[in-house]
């Protein structure tokens, strides 16, 4: 099966990397421990230092370490006391938050969104309806649109929110592949967003450590979410990873998978043979729309039987909505371009034809 559906790209020399990394470490028992959620304070002022941008700076009280997203978001549902409670999500939104947020009981709104992402004006108005407690964001490389929300947007939508006081929880799972991306809302609300971002993405899966920011009322909240979940941070991957961040290899590790998702990016479009689709150029995955007249699960079972393998839009969605019908299609999971390539031209040739 040639799968289309998983994104997680790790480059043959990134694996040599981390296999030197781990020969020259110290002999230190400490790295085989765990880090308690809120000590360390120089672990957490070394995310905080990335974290931070001109003008928009992140305090370190206000970051904490988790094993990677989907931890967080955990972590964060439970610290927010969100059970039981609304929240607003795009129209189509993250399937794995969706999940994690039905086992919790969180009761879910779906927002409309045009080419800019969640639309304000319809979010007042649900948040308002619903009593919402807060609004789940992909902002910046959407999964699975690839939108990236502008600065005037993210405003406006922070204004929303002080308004009708909600939380703000920006998943910024996909941001680092964005070049200049604008201001989180952790920079811009800081007083009522938790922001995570995860380097199980950035550095390769098995690199479970995030960075999580939560508002100041929150801090012993998460703190007592990470320690029920998980009891800390690996040590070895908050130093290694940490080291990575201040030395500048992070950032260099980062630059190559955006100049790697630039180029499959180009296999993409070529593949696709003139299919409309919606993409960053320096992303790992592709939205195809469909029209709304399309049969999706036709569609999906007629690329099953030639061998591909993709995420409809009926995962994205908290019920079926034809005028967002569409497949993503990942970049990121094969790292032979002659089986992607043929993947994606199966993909074409089954929706054109």
């Amino acid at each position: 099966m040639i799968d289309l559906r998983y994104n997680y790209p790790v480059l043959p020399a990134h694996h040599e990397l981390f296999r030197q990394a781990l020969a020259t470490l110290p002999s230190d028992e400490a790295y085989l421990l765990m880090e308690p959620p809120g000590h360390y304070a120089a672990d957490r002022a070394v995310a905080a230092a990335w974290l931070t941008r001109p003008g928009y700076p992140i305090d370190p009280e206000t970051v904490h370490l988790g094993c990677g997203g989907h931890h967080a978001l955990v972590a964060i549902l439970l610290a927010a006391q969100l059970a039981g409670r609304t929240v607003v999500v795009d129209a189509v939104a993250y399937n794995g938050f969706l999940l994690l947020a039905r086992r919790f009981g969180v009761q879910l709104v779906a927002c409309p969104l045009d080419a800019d992402g969640m639309e304000p004006a319809a979010l007042e108005h649900l948040c308002r309806q619903h009593r919402a407690a807060a609004v789940y964001l992909t902002p910046t490389v959407h999964n699975p649109l690839g939108l990236v929300m502008p600065l005037a947007r993210r405003r406006e939508l922070v204004e929303v929110a002080r308004r009708a006081d909600v939380l703000l929880i920006d998943d910024d799972a996909y941001g680092f592949l964005q070049p200049g991306a604008p201001p989180s809302f952790a920079h811009l609300a800081p007083e009522r967003s938790f922001y995570i971002f995860s380097l199980a993405k950035a550095v390769a899966p098995g690199a479970k450590l995030s960075y999580i920011v939560a508002p100041p009322p929150w801090r012993e909240e998460l703190i007592n979410a990470i320690r029920t979940l998980t009891g800390g941070s690996v040590m070895l991957l908050t130093r290694l990873l940490g080291a990575w961040a201040q030395n500048g290899l992070l950032a260099q590790l980062i630059a190559e998978k955006q100049q790697e998702a630039r180029r499959r990016q180009a296999l993409a479009a070529a593949a696709l043979r003139g299919l409309p689709y919606q993409a960053q150029p320096t992303s790992f995955h592709l939205w195809l729309p469909l029209p709304a007249t399309a049969d999706v699960p036709t569609l999906e079972r007629q690329l099953l039987a030639r061998g591909v393998e993709v995420v409809t839009s009926a995962a994205y969605q908290l019920r079926p909505d034809p005028a967002h019908n569409g497949l993503r299609l990942a970049l990121g999971n094969l790292a032979d371009d002659a089986l992607l390539t043929r993947g994606l031209a199966l993909v074409a040739d089954t929706v054109g034809g």
